[in-house]
């Protein structure tokens, strides 16, 4: 009879029980804050308890909240794109965490990043089946690289020279190959044209760009006939998180010119990442630098401004339009008597350019069909002026000049087609417009150059097991050519084991018989101009090219390192020389080169690199590349002189190193160096002193620099200054044999770009 009491005796024990548990369970919401360094909120970041198995990303704020966790311990992981994974556990018994900050530390060093150049697709650096070379924000801040010429350098194989004593135009090798063999891409889209070739490596800033990805040699199907030597990526800025950075440089070179730039960047992404733009801005001055004393400039003053925006939007989830542009203002003048007009000078090289450029992209991916969609339209307009003459010359010309790109292409995923294989088959058409009007009626001086070239390629990337095969092939006719003309190529990757891969191509392209870079370039010798005619019979020049790359990565607690060797070997037919022609029937004190075909030629070498990041403390890259180039027939510069098989201004040897070591997170001493081995440089007679043609031998130089950087933290007004002062060239390896006077050969030019400078500037950034 008392069965029932007993039953309800304990049910209410139970209950009591389960109250009890229930409050000492206690819910708490947990909240916080996701900064980077410089206490910028950090939109995006995946925030994951794992007890819990729940996540959620911070706000257009960097914040996120937790709401009714039911354990007083639990393991927190956060991360996000570009910085190192962040994880702590949390005891909430025993710590306030009222305001809760996890400062996410960017990754100077990343061991396996994602790249763009070789597919339009992103693959990570280790699966891509190309070897990418990469200089970003890092480098540039290393080695103060202002524009690209100055940033180029520090890759393996890869070498830029000046090649103007009077205006100081320059071109990039890749490979031992001149710069008309190498394709300079924007966004991916070739819009460099053969004219901006001349002066765009000094015209585009760094701080335009977030990073330039060089792919050596021709291997990829999806770039151009003309990359033969490799392509040059270069990624603009784009809008990942509101902020803004300012950046002042003040240079003195050798003490008697001065260089003051200012670098303006900023960008706006909305709260929830759907739309988004950057811009960027450059203000620069430079004073012309006369090394011999004789009042001509080696180094050509210059007045530039330059401005550009990078933008998105996200027009649905699986949809996105990509906008981008800049505008390039550059006065460029080098002779002497720079304050008067041109033609009342004893020799003059003046040049005004106006460049408009930029592109539009949409992208959007079929789902249906499990592929990526892109539609492209870009193109890049130059205005020119400009002035090359003596004494007075009836020398002002003008230039028009547009090249305009448009094409599609479809990237298209199959999983699994057949046991342990997957394939991404890339196809697309392209059409490239390239136009120059350049004319100097005073020398009865005319390019008149209108070429179109449309192509078609398709790319297979074929995955299975550890190897991955990149095969595909362009077709491509050209305006200048009668047939089509299809070239093959084939990228090999193999894991040897996680950590070390072999990767093996092959290529072939071409060049048309057609105007490139310095065929429109003009320069002073023995008195005269000399300038470069296209032969009439020129053929077009074909290319076959190999290369083999060891290439290894390894991470540790606190260090990450690697190595790479490479060889490369390149043959090339029919091909594009440059020969005396004699003196201009109409003015004899002018020189023609005559632009035609010189039989073959072969290029073969091997590089190095070695990289270390030590607990982002210690950082170090450097590399070293040997290379032979010779022309299978003697190739005649000089009528004076017997011919040369020797590439001319092409060292058998050439490499640079760069070295960060960061001291308690507030200094920062860098150290950088090239080195450029001897070389065959051709110097015309003319000059005072020199009085026959002659072939010279150069000295091995290093150029040296030094960095010292401090980052205040000491008021919080100053949290995100960053102070500099730096020495370029240290040891002045500087070409001490400069012609003097109005009569000098300009293109007897080597060496570093500059002699020892001496700059100092400072950094702001902030949200």
């Amino acid at each position: 009879m008392f069965y029932p009491i007993k039953k309800k005796t304990q049910f209410i024990c139970l209950i009591f029980v389960i109250s009890s548990f229930i409050q000492a369970q206690s819910f708490e919401d947990f909240s916080g804050r996701i900064t980077d360094e410089n206490n910028r909120p950090i939109v995006g970041a995946n925030i994951y308890i794992r007890e819990f198995e729940i996540g959620t990303t911070s706000d257009n704020d960097g914040d996120f909240n937790f709401v009714k966790l039911n354990r007083k311990m639990f393991t927190l992981e956060v991360s996000f794109i570009g910085f190192e994974k962040y994880s702590e556990t949390i005891f909430l018994e025993e710590k306030d965490y009222s305001d809760f900050t996890v400062v996410l530390k960017k990754i100077d060093l990343e061991l396996d990043p994602i790249y763009v150049t070789g597919t339009r697709t992103e693959r990570n650096r280790s699966e891509n089946p190309s070897i990418i070379g990469v200089i970003d924000h890092r480098k540039f801040t290393q080695t103060n690289s202002l524009n690209l010429s100055e940033g180029l350098n520090y890759l393996p194989s890869v070498r830029v020279e000046i090649d103007c004593q009077t205006c100081n135009f320059s071109q990039v090798r890749l490979n031992g190959l001149g710069g008309a063999y190498s394709q300079i891409l924007i966004n991916s889209r070739p819009i460099f044209s053969s004219l901006n070739s001349l002066y765009g490596l000094d015209q585009i800033p760094t701080n335009m760009v977030d990073r330039i990805e060089i792919l050596r040699g021709g291997g990829s199907a999806i770039f151009g006939s003309s990359s033969v030597g490799g392509t040059i990526n270069v990624i603009t800025r784009e809008p990942l998180i509101s902020g803004y950075e300012l950046k002042l440089n003040n240079s003195s070179i050798d003490g008697s010119a001065g260089e003051q730039s200012l670098q303006i960047n900023s960008s706006f992404v909305n709260g929830n990442r759907s739309s988004g733009i950057s811009f960027f801005g450059l203000l620069k001055k430079r004073d012309e630098y006369d090394a011999n004393g004789d009042g001509f400039s080696e180094i050509p003053l210059i007045n530039s401004n330059s401005f550009g925006l990078n933008s998105f939007l996200k027009l649905s989830d699986f949809s996105k339009l990509t906008i981008d542009a800049h505008m390039i203002y550059e006065k460029r003048r080098g002779g002497n008597k720079n304050g008067l007009p041109p033609h009342q000078t004893d020799q003059s090289e003046d040049r005004v350019h106006n460049i408009f450029g930029g592109g539009i992209t949409f992208e959007k991916s079929i789902l249906s069909l499990n592929a990526d969609l892109s539609l492209y339209v870009s193109g890049q307009f130059t205005d020119r002026l400009h002035y090359t003459g003596i004494g007075g010359a009836d020398a002002y010309g003008t230039t028009d000049a547009y090249t305009l790109v448009s094409g599609a292409q479809i990237t298209k995923e199959i999983s699994n087609p057949f046991v342990g294989k997957s394939l991404t088959l890339t196809a697309g058409v392209e059409s490239i417009v390239d136009d120059v009007l350049d004319e100097i009626p005073g020398y009865n001086y005319l390019i008149d150059q209108h070429t179109q070239q449309y192509g078609l390629f398709i790319q297979n990337e074929l995955l299975f097991g550890d190897f991955n095969f990149l095969f595909g092939a362009r077709v491509d006719k050209h305006s200048a050519l009668d047939d089509l003309v299809v070239s093959p190529r084939l990228n090999f990757l193999v894991f040897i084991k996680p950590e070390l891969q072999l990767r093996a191509s092959f290529s072939t392209g071409f060049r048309a018989p057609q105007a490139f870079d310095a065929d429109m370039h003009i320069a002073f010798s023995g008195g005269g101009i000399s300038y470069i005619r296209i032969d009439e019979n020129l053929i077009k020049e074909s290319s076959v090219s190999y290369s083999f790359s060891l290439d290894y990565n390894d991470a540790m607690n606190n260090l990450i390192w690697g190595w790479t060797l490479e060889s490369f070997y390149t043959n090339l037919k029919n091909t594009f020389i440059l020969e005396d022609f004699g003196a201009d029937p109409e003015d004899p004190q002018n020189t023609i080169l005559m632009r035609k075909n010189g039989g073959n030629a072969t290029v073969l070498g091997l590089s190095a690199n070695a990289r270390m990041n030590f607990n982002n403390q210690v950082d170090l890259d450097l590399g070293l590349t040997w290379q032979r180039s010779l022309f299978e027939n003697k190739v005649y510069w000089s009528n004076e002189l017997d011919g040369t098989k020797e590439f001319l201004k092409s060292p058998n040897i050439y490499g640079f190193y760069s070295l960060d070591y960061k001291i308690y997170d507030y200094y920062t001493i860098s150290l950088s160096g090239l080195f450029t081995g001897a070389m065959y440089v051709p110097h015309v007679a003319g000059a005072p002193g020199n009085l026959a043609d002659e072939l010279v031998i150069t000295k091995p130089f290093l150029e040296q620099g030094l960095k010292i950087s401090y980052k205040l933290k000491a008021f919080e007004l100053f949290e995100n200054l960053n102070v500099f002062l730096g020495v370029k060239n240290i040891f002045n390896q500087y070409q001490n044999d400069f012609d003097i006077g109005k009569n000098r050969d300009s293109n007897y030019i080597y060496g570093p770009a500059a002699p020892r400078t001496i700059y100092m500037g400072f950094s702001v950034n902030g949200d």
